[in-house]
């Protein structure tokens, strides 16, 4: 019966500043901080953006763009353009351009000009929250489960794979039952060195409980 699990070993090519980003990137965001827009498609409030800005880079700064930060398309749209900077634990600054955009309102019926806007500070507000959970997201990797830039690179190690189908093995020889052993396999694909410990040992515990049940009592033995 092979050992349980006590340590995973994440490899990422690059720094420790790639490595926090590849964590972030692989975390999966909290179903309840998942909203869904008119069109079906999924997001994330601003809010969600900046606490998770707070604790992973405390020392951060939403700057306005050197180059017209606010501006008209026309007369129907309002864009911001922001730049976030952040410093890590040693002091290095980084920085993302990022620009956001919103309809402009006005007044229901009537003609679209400048006298009849309404609540242009609040369009100006939507378009730099748009602006800053870009940058959030393609800066810092926040919530890239949720936008589907999620890409994992921290497979399991041929070690790892190889228990992993040595345990499936004693499963089967343990009698498992074939839809439960057939979750498990396909569990597989989804097992990636950062959740690697988690999923083995729970499977382990439960080949181990199958052992145990199946293993013959005295009371058997003496019948035998």
């Amino acid at each position: 019966m092979p050992k349980k699990a006590t340590d995973s070993v994440v490899s990422v090519d690059g720094g420790l500043e790639t490595v926090k980003r590849q964590t972030i990137s692989n975390q999966k965001t909290p179903k309840q901080m998942v909203k869904k827009r008119p069109d079906g498609f999924d997001y994330v409030e601003e809010a969600y953006m900046r606490a998770m800005l707070n604790k992973h880079y405390p020392n951060w700064s939403w700057l306005p763009s050197p180059h017209e930060p606010v501006k008209l398309l026309g007369s129907e749209w309002i864009i911001v353009s922001g730049v976030l900077q952040t410093t890590d634990e040693n002091g290095h600054t980084t920085s993302f351009f990022s620009p956001g955009a919103a309809r402009v309102q006005f007044k229901s019926g009537q003609p679209h000009t400048v006298e009849n806007v309404i609540d242009i500070d609040k369009n100006v507000a939507s378009a730099n929250a748009f602006a800053f959970k870009r940058a959030c997201n393609r800066k810092c990797n926040i919530a890239d489960d949720v936008y589907k830039k999620q890409v994992r690179t921290d497979f399991m190690t041929e070690e790892q794979e190889n228990s992993y189908e040595e345990l499936l093995e004693e499963a089967k020889k343990h009698t498992m039952p074939l839809t439960r052993l057939a979750i498990w396999k396909n569990a597989k694909d989804e097992i990636f060195q950062s959740n690697f410990v988690d999923a083995y040992n729970a499977l382990y515990e439960e080949v181990n409980h199958l052992k145990t049940k199946n293993k013959p009592t005295k009371k058997t033995k003496e019948e035998k």
